[in-house]
């Protein structure tokens, strides 16, 4: 008799004990750790039961390459959207080597390498990426900011870029997005900051160094402001090209034409430039230029893969 009471006892603590671990101590939450460049979500198997943290992918930063087939990232217009690689639109002969259309971007193809070259000692070197929208439409964007540019010997991760430069320097940068038909240059060389060019950026380089050297055109100022003044000042203005600045002292100027000096004085910078043109419909270029700050492809012969942020292969460069 005592013996089966024993037995009882033993059977009711063993599953008192299985239940206290399976709820979690104290009726706590049981979890695993959390993995580097993961987020975690909750989810409860059974009502009232223990919640078990399981590992998601973050979009803020880059996973394991073909850690999955699903990309949480940007969708057309900004918006967040979770994409699924449709394989089946792929043809076989456009996966390269060492590929298979599970670790293919949703973006494959959509950005393209279009040229790589090696930078020295005393050049630069780049490399360009082109937004050619085949299927993710022509309206919307492409955000390629944490994307990984990976060569045999090491690689980058595209940074983040001022989309529109303030005349206050005080731009933060952003995330890149690409409209059907950008172009970005990756630079081995370092520069004050990453930009999307405009029409007015050349005055930038008249006051910051970049290598390469921002393009050396601007938007001139109305010349129909210049109409009243004298004909020497007139023709000074008409000899300034590019992003030139005055010279208040070229005797063409006359020193008694004052309205003449002031418009010189100010409207050839680009504060004045930014105001005048920030409206314009072509004021913005399709051209973003980035300065990685180091060169990660070889002299000769290299191979360079483009991924997403989850590691998945938007397009492969080979030389």
């Amino acid at each position: 008799m005592v013996s089966k009471i024993a037995i009882i006892i033993l059977v009711l603590l063993a599953l008192g004990a299985g239940i206290f671990i399976f709820r979690g101590v104290n009726f706590g939450t049981l979890a695993f750790p959390s993995l580097s460049g993961f987020s975690s979500s909750t989810f409860s198997f059974f009502p009232g039961g223990a919640a078990v943290t399981l590992p998601t992918l973050s979009q803020g930063s880059p996973a394991p390459y073909g850690s999955s087939t699903t990309y949480l990232g940007p969708g057309p217009g900004g918006s967040t959207t979770s994409l699924m690689i449709n394989t089946s639109t792929v043809p076989a002969s456009q996966i390269p080597k060492g590929w298979t259309a599970s670790q293919l971007s949703p973006y494959f193809h959509e950005v393209r390498i279009t040229g790589v070259s090696y930078g020295g000692v005393n050049y630069y070197g780049t490399i360009t990426l082109n937004a050619q929208f085949a299927n993710y439409g022509a309206t919307g964007t492409i955000d390629i900011t944490g994307w990984h540019i990976k060569a045999r010997a090491g690689g980058e991760f595209v940074p983040q870029a001022i989309a529109v430069y303030d005349p206050s320097g005080l731009t933060a940068p952003s995330d890149i997005r690409l409209n059907n038909g950008d172009i970005v240059y990756l630079y081995s060389s370092s520069a004050p900051f990453n930009v999307r060019l405009n029409e007015c950026i050349g005055w930038i380089a008249q006051v910051a160094h970049f290598s390469p050297p921002l393009p050396a055109y601007c938007a001139p100022p109305d010349e129909s402001a210049v109409q009243n003044f004298t004909g020497a000042c007139q023709e000074y203005v008409q000899t300034l090209g590019g992003c030139q600045q005055p010279n208040l002292s070229n005797p063409l100027i006359p020193r008694t034409d004052y309205a003449c000096q002031d418009f010189l004085e100010n409207n050839f910078n680009y504060r004045s430039c930014f105001a005048a043109h920030r409206a314009d419909p072509n004021f913005l270029s399709n051209q973003v230029w980035v300065w990685m700050g180091s060169n990660v492809v070889n002299r000769y012969h290299d191979t360079v893969d483009l991924l997403d942020r989850n590691g998945l292969l938007v397009d492969q460069y080979t030389y």
